[in-house]
């Protein structure tokens, strides 16, 4: 590979690599800072956990950024469908699986509501999830009357708190099914590369250096490794986690191999041209917000499982760290560009700098300036490539 072809392939992956240095940076600088806490096998774990909710609202999110819409009610959606979730568990004693059941169902008919006035009655999506912010912002203190609903019980509360069993050494400290897991995830990657690579032989397109393709792999190999060594030091993966991962795994496959996530894309890209292409953009745009709704519903139910009671302010300014990290993540302001991995790594992005803040007993008025700041440098940034 000659010294263009270089250049070109690192200007084309130069956003994921400045997404990893950053986050490092951060790591880097909260472990100084809080004298090696940051990274103790316990925060790390509680770090994830915290992240998790942020990260699957950001799947969603990506989708509706990418047809260059935005969801301001998404912290708001949460909180009315925690309220509703623990109502139904502490209140009316709902079995757990109805009470799953009902929350996602009222989180897709919610989308419902939302992608009708979008997609149908052209209501700009600023406007539309504004006015949802409000409303169910309303709903959720209608329920809980500014009162606490809680505590789950310890089924519900495993969504959120409860880590993968152990099968065979079931009395052991040491978490065999998440090592398993692990193992599982970093043959999956390798083989990935390797198909991925035969695929572009195969049908013609330019492959990278060999070398380059095994650093790369490597690489990211050594980061899920790390990421399992600190939590098999503690109690292994939790299950939110899983859910994370299985929401990804899905959602990915459909921005990246279905006609529907090309649609997204192309709405995204050029309105006009995928109308000309025939794409009918009301109903795609309508159904992204159905899966928003859907798995803003998913993000409740892990929530409320960890916090284990529902409040007038729960979910308050979600759909903030959401935003940022999509942006932070690669996901264009415009529309038309975005990743789930990158949105997923943003987000865990905006949870560290939550999570470091706090150990650092920083105020509020500092977390909201450098919160802030950090989503005004990411959209500068955005705006500036796209000028380019």
């Amino acid at each position: 590979m000659d010294r263009t072809k270089m250049k070109l392939l690192i200007r084309n992956n130069i956003s994921k690599f400045a997404l990893v240095i950053e986050l490092l940076i951060i790591f880097l600088t909260f472990q100084i800072l809080t004298n090696g806490i940051f990274t103790s096998y316990m925060n790390f774990t509680n770090l994830l956990m915290q992240g998790c909710t942020y990260a699957i609202i950001g799947i969603g999110m990506v989708l509706v950024m990418v047809t260059g819409g935005i969801d301001l009610s998404a912290g708001s959606v949460l909180g009315f469908s925690c309220s509703l979730a623990a109502l139904m568990e502490c209140d009316w004693n709902f079995p757990v699986p109805v009470t799953i059941l009902i929350t996602l169902a009222c989180g897709a008919l919610i989308g419902c509501w939302q992608g009708f006035w979008i997609a149908y009655r052209d209501m700009p999506p600023f406007i539309a999830t504004l006015a949802g912010q409000l409303v169910f912002r309303g709903m959720t203190l209608l329920i809980g009357k500014g009162e606490a609903i809680g505590p789950v019980g310890d089924k519900f509360a495993s969504f959120g708190r409860s880590f993968l069993p152990n099968i065979l050494f079931k009395e052991s400290n040491f978490n065999d099914l998440s090592l398993f897991l692990v193992l599982a995830v970093v043959l999956a990657v390798i083989f990935r590369t390797i198909r991925k690579r035969k695929n572009r032989k195969k049908y013609g397109f330019e492959v990278p250096r060999l070398s380059v393709e095994i650093a790369k792999t490597a690489a990211v190999c050594s980061v899920i490794l790390i990421i399992a060594f600190l939590l098999l030091s503690y109690k292994g993966i939790p299950f939110a986690l899983v859910v994370l991962g299985i929401l990804a795994i899905i959602f990915s496959f459909i921005a990246e191999n279905t006609p529907f996530g090309r649609s997204v894309y192309a709405i995204g890209g050029n309105r006009d041209a995928a109308k000309l292409s025939g794409i009918n953009i009301k109903r795609t745009v309508f159904f992204v917000y159905v899966l928003m709704g859907l798995i803003i519903g998913c993000a409740s139910i892990v929530f409320l499982g960890r916090v284990g009671q529902a409040t007038s302010s729960t979910g308050t300014n979600f759909e903030f760290s959401a935003i940022t990290g999509c942006i932070v993540g690669g996901t264009s302001t415009l529309g038309g560009s975005g990743t789930i991995i990158g949105a997923i790594i943003g987000t865990i992005m905006m949870a560290s700098l939550d999570n470091g803040m706090s150990l650092l007993n920083l105020g509020t008025t500092y977390q909201y300036l450098i919160k802030g700041l950090v989503l005004l440098g990411a959209v500068a940034i955005d705006i500036s490539s796209k000028r380019k």
